[in-house]
């Protein structure tokens, strides 16, 4: 790709991102860098162990909350919108993952969220759900078993967190940056089903999730979110909290774009939905999927993305000549999406 212009600017895409910074804020640390691997501690409260380029699998070495004692004196008090002036803003334009540089203050971040704006672009706020923040405190383990033998607790860190969020929404909102969606990141699937029962869920997530869809209802900003993995059984109950876009479909765990929207029509839309395999593979078996899924955004209510990042094996050709197919394939229609 050209040097000195955004992916954004260069293919021409029409979604731009800020992020929301709800974390309880603990500082950055570079533990160690060996191999061409860093360790370091990070602002959600977990130490983690990750190649610098990037690529590999992320290893979670330890999660700072260790028992309740240390969530009640160490993190809920952190995760507080705090009234100082001086204190750095909660939004960015830099992806709040490995942010180690400090966050800008409420007037940079709003200059930024102006200049974002002037690009002319669908403008989404990403920021961790619940359930995703929760387990980068507590570990993943940790906090299925919590589902179980401290669901209080459980209930408890779910509204501290989601208190945190809407506080934060309503300052950007205060100080005139209000986004066109929220990106909700909350993976609660794995390959082959949910992580845990959507009778769990009713009962823990719903409560506080449903009144932050309203909340979002209420300010006219759409409620995106993000779920890796085989989550069929929760999609009806994420639209009836308010959820339009559901993002991103991954293919290989059996979601289905072309099947979903045969189910559910215009009650949601889909961002993704495009085999990351598949674009990694030859353009053979890339333009089947595009042929399969792209006719889908004639209807409306579809996005064309990966079914999760584009993985670094996707060359440059590859990845441009796709954008182009997929224009073409819209354009012509002569090209119909099967029903199943």
């Amino acid at each position: 790709m050209p040097g000195g212009v955004s992916p954004a600017d260069h293919f021409g895409f029409d979604v731009e991102m800020m992020f929301i910074d709800a974390s309880p804020r603990f500082p950055m640390r570079v533990l160690d860098r060996t191999d061409g691997f860093v360790t370091y501690e990070d602002r959600y409260g977990y130490t983690m162990r990750k190649d610098e380029d990037g690529e590999s699998t992320i290893d979670f070495v330890s999660h700072r909350n260790t028992s309740r004692a240390i969530w009640e004196s160490e993190i809920r008090p952190r995760l507080v919108l705090s009234d100082d002036p001086a204190e750095p803003s909660r939004l960015d334009d830099r992806q709040y993952f490995g942010h180690f540089d400090p966050y800008p203050s409420w007037t940079e971040a709003i200059e930024k969220h102006h200049k974002c704006r002037a690009r002319g672009r669908y403008q989404l706020f990403m920021v961790y759900g619940p359930w995703e923040a929760l387990w980068r405190m507590r570990g993943m383990e940790n906090l299925l078993m919590d589902l179980i033998e401290e669901p209080d607790w459980i209930a408890e860190m779910i509204g501290t967190y989601v208190d945190l969020l809407t506080a934060t929404l309503d300052r950007c909102h205060a100080l005139g940056a209000v986004p066109d969606g929220i990106f909700l990141a909350e993976d609660l699937g794995c390959s082959s089903g949910p992580l845990f029962s959507p009778r769990t869920w009713d009962a823990l997530f719903r409560p506080r999730l449903e009144a932050f869809g309203e909340f979002l209802r209420q300010r006219g900003i759409a409620f995106w979110m993000h779920s890796d993995g085989r989550i069929q059984p929760y999609i009806d109950r994420l639209i009836e909290i308010g959820v339009q876009v559901l993002n991103p479909l991954e293919v290989k765990a059996g979601m289905d774009s072309v099947e979903l929207r045969a189910r559910y029509g215009r009650n949601l839309a889909f961002y993704g939905g495009i085999s990351a395999q598949a674009m990694a593979s030859g353009r053979a078996e890339l333009e089947l999927e595009l042929q399969r899924k792209v006719p889908l955004a004639r209807e409306g209510g579809y996005i064309l993305h990966s079914d999760h990042s584009v993985p670094p094996d996707v060359s440059y050709e590859q990845f441009s000549w796709m954008q182009r197919r997929a224009q073409e394939i819209f354009e012509d229609a002569s090209i119909t999406h099967p029903t199943t």
